[in-house]
């Protein structure tokens, strides 16, 4: 390492500590490479890291979900504030004219960060921030590779940064790549023999490289798997291997070409320095030398500025940006037509809050614009909601009175009775928050319901919007507006949390026989369409609440598919891709109004287990990228189908959204069980849900792992216990919740 290397490395560039002394709006910073993503948060500074959100390195799914884990994180951390925060990523082009900003931007208003936005190509900040500050080359050195050029005052300019099969010479990919085709042919003699080849099935876990060579081409999403290997031909090399030693040349020739040519299309002249930076360079610092040495000898480099902590030259290049008044915008140069500025909280993308107005203030359109078919009875968006039961509905929901009279189970508000009622507590006064579902009500009065959950002492309740329920009378809202502020009345002072629909919206996907004639007879078209409909209100009725979410069930087309059949292609992911294709316009329409929407795993629903449920989260996520999709997981429901009950509650970090807690008793004799309340799941065997402490659950290890999750959501009580009162059984329920949930933050051992 020359002197004038080892001197940059120790000062390395200008990074401004995440202080944010004097400015009025809070900063966050994000750099993603193709492998990791790390993020500066707003406030303190913390530095956290996450997987890959690069589509091309892991696929649109994997990709969107963790954007939504990281952005949920800064949401967080902005506590309501508005703030501006900078995203480099090398997902995104120099010309920033694709769709990638507007899909972040979209993801980040959904997870609730508000304020601005500037999206950029991941070299960018390291050309704005100091010492380069707008003049120099840029070498990014990861997973991939590319190159990027300013001289202060024309147009930035970009060479490389194709993706893996158009550059990314010398890019750990590259490494990775050439290393494993040469342990290949000295395997079966066509090259040198090469200390690579050990050292890749070290790293592959015993496999040869002939297997592993395999096994990754049969990967969707190689780049990053195959970019992991890079650190075999590096030690390698560093061993004194020959055929490393070439390969180590060659990527460190290619790094060299890439910054001639940028300097060149960028007219650098005089003295110019380069950034370099990724994970190749910061994991073998050799080789980093090596490429100071001939950056310097063979391009006229005046000096080679690592960086180390790319999220921080994120952040620094932020805080360049910041004027006096506080506002941050764009660089002013050249290099500044490479960022895109956008605002996350536009007038039209606000949910206003339950008493900010009524939605039908602008029209109820029941079909959006960007649901291409809407169905063949649906009115100009201008007029009224279109009717609810058309001529071909045969039999509409028991409870779709005249619109005129008083719904069913909703009565004006008895303000003696809510004046005595005793408010809910707010969910953010504990680190998770108990709730009750008021679906056991059904049949009842809402206000009846209400009172009960405030005499349990619950943080939030499940409002569910069930036609057979007759709780809230979900037709008569989408046509009176009188209506809606008579339910916005009886639920005021109440945590309304989650909005659901359980048996409405199942008739989606089905089964659409006798199955389902209870809750609506009909053609299959016809009970699509009421699903369709019920869904969509659920949500509208979710935002005009404030409720952040909304829980739905779809039901499932073909439960068959559990099955295998004799030389048959169909799976359950034909299920999956099914929900998705219906689903499509409630998921935007949940993403237009900031609603998040929750999907309980279940055996009568497309997600019924671990695996389908990663599966759907993921499928949701390329269906409609700025939806947010996550988990209400029922540990009793899982167990019932014989799935470890605490297993489900864990790994799922923010995905998990909610859980429900209920007990469960298993029969396991050959003789029918005695008694009420036996069902079946299957080919299982009989099952009852109980109230809390009545069944064989493990709710202590439920709850430890729920914690040990960080979970921070509502842990909602459900009733279905046949042996025992509502009110009884939920009372207990919650006093047993209550008893295992950290009431305040834990002292931990004091002696």
């Amino acid at each position: 390492m020359t002197e004038r290397s080892e001197r940059t490395r120790k000062h390395g560039p200008v990074v401004t500590p995440p202080d944010e002394g004097g400015l009025t709006t809070a900063l966050w910073a994000v750099d993603a490479g193709g492998s990791t993503t790390t993020a500066v948060l707003p406030g303190a500074g913390e530095v956290r890291t996450y997987g890959s959100v690069n589509p091309a390195s892991v696929g649109a799914g994997p990709a969107a979900r963790t954007l939504r884990d990281l952005f949920g994180d800064v949401a967080a951390a902005l506590d309501g504030r508005d703030g501006t925060g900078w995203i480099a990523t090398a997902a995104v082009d120099l010309d920033v004219g694709a769709d990638e900003p507007l899909r972040l931007r979209d993801l980040a208003r959904a997870a609730g960060v508000r304020g601005r936005l500037l999206v950029s190509n991941d070299c960018v900040p390291w050309l704005v921030a100091p010492p380069l500050s707008g003049r120099g080359v840029v070498l990014v050195c990861g997973t991939g590779s590319g190159f990027a050029a300013a001289d202060g005052a024309d147009a930035l300019c970009r060479v490389g940064g194709c993706e893996y099969l158009g550059s990314d010479e010398g890019s750990a990919f590259t490494l990775g790549l050439d290393g494993l085709r040469a342990a290949v042919r000295a395997v079966d003699g066509r090259g040198s023999a090469t200390a690579i080849a050990a050292r890749l099935t070290g790293l592959a876990g015993g496999r040869s490289p002939v297997e592993l060579a395999r096994a990754l081409a049969a990967e969707a999403f190689p780049k990053a798997a195959v970019a992991a290997l890079a650190p075999a031909v590096c030690d390698a090399w560093l061993d004194g291997d020959a055929v490393a030693a070439s390969l180590v040349s060659a990527a460190v020739g290619e790094l060299v070409l890439g910054v001639r040519a940028a300097r060149d299309r960028a007219g650098l002249t005089g003295a110019w320095s380069v950034a370099a930076g990724g994970g190749v360079l910061r994991g073998c610092p050799p080789f980093l030398a090596e490429l100071d040495r001939r950056l310097c000898t063979e391009a006229g480099a005046a000096e080679v500025v690592p960086v180390d902590r790319p999220a921080e030259a994120v952040y620094a290049a932020l805080r360049s940006l910041a004027r006096d008044d506080g506002e941050v915008r764009p660089p002013a140069s050249a290099v500044g037509h490479a960022v895109r500025s956008l605002d996350l909280d536009p007038r039209e993308h606000r949910t206003p809050p339950a008493n900010a107005g009524d939605p039908a203030d602008g029209p109820l359109n029941l079909h959006p614009a960007n649901n291409p078919t809407p169905p063949a009875n649906a009115a100009n968006p201008a007029d009224e909601p279109p009717d609810p039961h058309p001529p071909n509905h045969p039999t509409p929901p028991a409870n779709a009175a005249n619109p005129a009279d008083k719904p069913p189970g909703l009565h004006r508000p008895n303000h003696r009775a809510r004046s005595a009622r005793r408010p809910l507590r707010s969910p953010g006064d504990r680190p998770v928050g108990v709730g009750l579902c008021l679906a056991a009500w059904g049949g009842s009065r809402l206000d009846t319901a209400l009172e009960h959950a405030a005499r349990c002492g619950v943080d939030a309740v499940d409002l569910p919007t069930d036609s057979t329920s007759g709780l809230v009378d979900l037709v008569r809202w989408a046509r009176d507006r009188e209506h809606r502020a008579e339910l916005r009345a009886a639920v005021a002072g109440t945590a309304v949390e989650c909005v659901s629909n359980s048996r409405d919206s199942q008739l989606l996907l089905g089964p659409h026989g006798p199955h389902t004639d209870p809750v609506l007879a009909g053609s299959a078209a016809d009970k699509r369409e009421h699903a369709l409909r019920s869904a969509m209100d659920t949500v509208r009725l979710a935002a005009d609440l404030g409720a952040p979410h909304v829980r739905l069930m779809y039901g499932v087309p073909d439960v068959a598919r559990w099955l295998s059949w004799w030389h048959s292609a169909v799976s359950w992911a034909d299920n999956i891709a099914l929900w998705c294709e219906e689903a499509r316009p409630i998921l935007r329409l949940a993403a237009e109004h900031g609603v998040t929407l929750l999907v309980e795993p279940h055996p009568k629903q497309v997600v019924y287990d671990r695996a389908s449920a990663r599966q759907l989260l993921d499928a949701a996520a390329e269906t409609e990228p700025s939806a947010s999709v996550r988990l209400c997981v029922d540990p009793a429901n899982l167990a019932a189908t014989g799935h470890d009950p605490v297993d489900a509650v864990r790994g799922w970090g923010a995905g998990l959204g909610a859980a429900h807690a209920k007990d469960l008793q298993r029969w396991g004799r050959p003789e029918p069980p005695p008694g009420a309340g036996w069902s079946r799941y299957g080919p299982g065997p009989p099952i009852r849900f109980r109230a809390l402490g009545a069944g064989e659950m493990p709710w202590p290890a439920i709850v430890s792992a729920l914690l040990d999750e960080d979970f921070r959501g509502v842990l909602y009580v459900e009733h279905e216990d046949a042996l025992l009162p509502r009110e009884q059984s939920t009372t207990a329920s919650v006093r047993l919740l209550r008893d295992l949930l950290p009431q305040s933050g834990p002292q931990g051992r004091t002696w």
